[in-house]
């Protein structure tokens, strides 16, 4: 979304101080006010009350107020992606000055906690209604980003959980019904949106930009890859909402598309909500796509399921295609009747003594000691050790004196990413040291790095020091909406920044990696002397704290890379608008389920300070070949990988989970399957299927159940169907396929 382009027109649907059209005439008594009818039926009637003009003011993001029923004016965009952030639709002006913020999506996926998802979640609607109480925030939050990270480049990568449709898939799953449900089971607590329907992962780049860009997408690349998430986020999420994106899909722009809107999403998945364009997408098929003309742009996103445009293109266009006859009053109501839906399921047309949420106050709701400590654990559990000698964690009475240097050591907003608020407080690396121990601060360089003329004053702090935290990585100065990288590479001299300290440094060096997408930090993997490395993404307004609590102990690290850590020459050749995560004759595969090469750290890595082993619990495991081909037969109707929660369970495997430690730690078990014909043919090399997490004591042993459905145990061929693959498949545990179990398809 473009930001800060629409201004602010209110959010006053449920806010104290608000209208309430059914205590007064002329809706009073009506079909609008009976409660005992859905919220379809209800929106229905009030969109057969509104003229023609009334009907034009409501399609914008800022909708229109409509007087004569006593409908407010509403603000659709509100931002919520790691906590309520700036947005039209909110404000961080008195009495509502800060809101927490968490990690970036990035982060917080690496912490592989289900759990924790849907909590952040929840506490970020739970401030989020607050705020609304006051007019200071909308109750439609256009989150979570659950695009993939197809190629490291993009500049949104941290947005998202990663590279992984499972994960990503499973993160919606939770993080939705946190967002959206509450004590109140009659009223949306918030409106989640899943975001940006589909195909979407690049800004700019290889002379094309999102707004013109036309993604070709194999059906097989869409059913395993690119559409499984957003199956979820629908389907085990409920999500109220949906956001087209601004590129096209084989030729037709998303904001256009019947096939996806309401063929998958309200056809065949069930959705039942609204659906937004991307800010501006609605112009970009007229534009920029040049799809259609004016009149026809209108009726065709409209009757392609849209029904909100973020952006002024209906507004300025609409009425002129209906009175030449183009767009048909029946797309305009079902529009609209999809939007008044949402207001009935918020309250607006409630009284408010039947609405809990109305109570929640900025003071009892916002920036608690509750969520605070839920930021830095939600950053504590996101902290990612890749390299360990056995040095870390440090005794901070042993080292007295830490240096802590590097373009991201005293980072504080870079922490918060993209689409971020007014967090209460900041706490960069250096301030989270600070705590253990005496500090000496170098910056060495910015993360563009193109001087060295500070790298005396970092090298000379390592030096001096009994320890040192070096921060390298990058920010969205590099990375970030409308913003993709030409290379994965540390930026400018940061790797002789690193050669340089690690020579210089009088004791042990942590290197801290603070990026979203992925870089190649090669340079420190391979010198022994970098004693430890961290890879921490952008994790929020207590990031330093966390970060410090696992250099010196406080925390046990457990958290997982959610992408893959490519070579710097990756992307050499390798175009940002090829799409096919398959490999071919420039492309070496996309993603840890088909790159063919080495990484620099796999998926799924992550170290801890204490040990843990896996073992076979179950019995030996057969599955029919035919009952599998039944099941993926039916399951072919959504055309996608993405498993609903009632799905058929086929087999279990059972992995016991044993602390061999001497410290209590928590394990993310990771479960692939890897098909018999692995690596051929278009098959993925393995795909986790499923992931839990544990906490144990030292010798403690946990048993953990992996349920195997058919999509797990099947593959999509090129017309994007699933259909078994005979033979004997692994259950992959962990991802150095540290335990192996078999599974006989037959």
């Amino acid at each position: 979304m473009l930001k800060a382009v629409f201004l602010s027109v209110g959010c006053a649907w449920v806010a104290a101080g608000a209208q309430f059209p059914c205590t007064m005439a002329p809706l009073q008594g009506t079909a609008a006010c009976d409660t005992s009818q859905t919220p379809s039926a209800r929106a229905q009637y009030i969109v057969s009350q509104l003229t023609l003009d009334e009907k034009l003011g409501l399609f914008s993001n800022g909708a229109k107020s409509v007087p004569r029923l006593n409908i407010d004016a509403y603000q659709w965009w509100s931002e919520a992606l790691h906590g309520v952030a700036s947005s039209p639709g909110v404000s961080f002006a008195q009495p509502t000055p800060n809101a927490t913020s968490f990690p970036q999506v990035i982060t917080t996926a690496a912490s592989y906690n289900k759990t924790l998802w849907g909590t952040i979640s929840s506490a970020i609607s739970t401030e989020a209604r607050a705020m609304n109480n006051v007019g200071h925030a909308g109750l439609t939050f256009w989150t979570p980003n659950i695009n993939l990270i197809r190629d490291p480049r993009w500049g949104r990568g941290h947005e998202t959980p990663g590279e992984d449709p499972v994960t990503t898939a499973t993160y919606a799953a939770h993080f939705v019904p946190g967002l959206q449900e509450g004590e109140d089971s009659k009223h949306l607590k918030a409106s989640a949106c899943c975001k940006h329907y589909y195909g979407y992962d690049m800004e700019d780049s290889d002379g094309a930009d999102r707004h013109n860009f036309n993604a070709i997408i194999s059906l097989q690349d869409e059913a395993d890859t690119y559409l499984p998430a957003f199956h979820s986020c629908v389907v085990n999420g409920r999500a109220s909402g949906m956001m087209c994106s601004y590129n096209a899909v084989n030729g037709t722009p998303s904001c256009a598309n019947e096939r996806i809107m309401n063929g998958f999403a309200r056809g065949k998945w069930g959705f039942d909500g609204y659906i937004t364009s991307d800010c501006g997408a609605v112009a970009d098929v007229c534009n920029n796509h040049h799809y259609a003309n004016q009149d026809d742009t209108c009726r065709d996103v409209l009757q392609a399921g849209m029904d909100s445009d973020c952006g002024g293109f209906l507004a300025s266009y609409l009425n002129t295609s209906i009175s030449r006859g183009v767009t048909p009053m029946s797309a305009v109501d079902t529009a609209l009747e999809h939007l008044f839906a949402m207001q009935v399921r918020f309250g607006a047309f409630d009284p408010a003594s039947e609405q809990p949420y109305l109570n929640y106050s900025y003071t009892t709701a916002v920036n608690t000691p509750a969520h605070q400590h839920l930021a830095l654990e939600a950053a504590r559990q996101g902290m990612v050790l890749l390299k360990n000698d056995g040095t870390f964690p440090l005794d901070a009475t042993k080292y007295p004196t830490v240096a802590v240097v590097g373009p991201n050591a005293n980072a504080t907003s870079v922490m918060q990413a993209n689409y971020y608020g007014v967090p209460p407080y900041l706490i960069s690396p250096l301030m989270g040291v600070s705590k253990y121990a005496k500090t000496l601060y170098a910056e060495g360089c910015d993360t563009n790095c193109n001087s060295n003329s500070g790298f005396s004053a970092a090298t000379a702090a390592a030096a001096q020091a009994d320890a040192t935290v070096l921060v390298i990585g990058i920010s969205t100065t590099q990375e970030a909406e409308g913003r993709d990288r030409t290379s994965i590479a540390l930026p400018g001299y940061q790797e002789d920044l690193v050669t340089a300290v690690l020579s210089a440094a009088k004791g042990p060096v942590m290197v801290v990696v603070m990026a979203g997408g992925s870089v190649d930090f090669t340079v420190a993997k391979v010198n022994p002397l970098a004693k430890g490395i961290m890879w921490v993404g952008y994790p929020g307004q207590s990031g330093g704290e966390a970060i410090a609590d696992v250099v010196f102990g406080a925390v046990n690290p457990s958290g997982r890379l959610p992408h893959t850590q490519y070579p710097k020459d990756y992307t050499n050749g390798l175009s940002m608008l090829d799409m096919n995560m398959r490999p071919g004759t420039s492309n070496p595969g996309r993603t840890y389920r088909f790159y063919t090469g080495t990484p620099v750290y796999a998926f799924g890595s992550g170290l801890s300070y204490t040990s843990f082993s896996y073992k076979n619990a179950g019995p030996s495991v057969s599955v029919s070949a035919n009952a599998l081909a039944a099941d993926c037969a039916a399951n072919n109707a959504d055309a996608v990988y993405s498993v609903t929660w009632n799905a058929t369970v086929f087999a279990t495997v059972h992995v016991e989970v044993t602390n061999t430690g001497k410290l209590a730690g928590s394990d993310a078990v990771l479960a692939f399957a890897k098909a018999p014909n692995a690596g051929k043919g278009g098959v993925p090399l393995k795909s986790l299927f499923a992931f839990e997490k544990v906490h144990l004591e030292p010798g403690e042993t946990a048993t953990v159940a992996f349920d195997l459905h058919s999509l797990d145990l099947a593959v999509a061929d090129a017309a994007g169907k699933f259909a078994p693959v005979a033979g004997t498949w692994q259950v992959a545990i962990g991802p150095n396929d540290e335990l192996l179990i078999p599974v006989n398809v037959q």
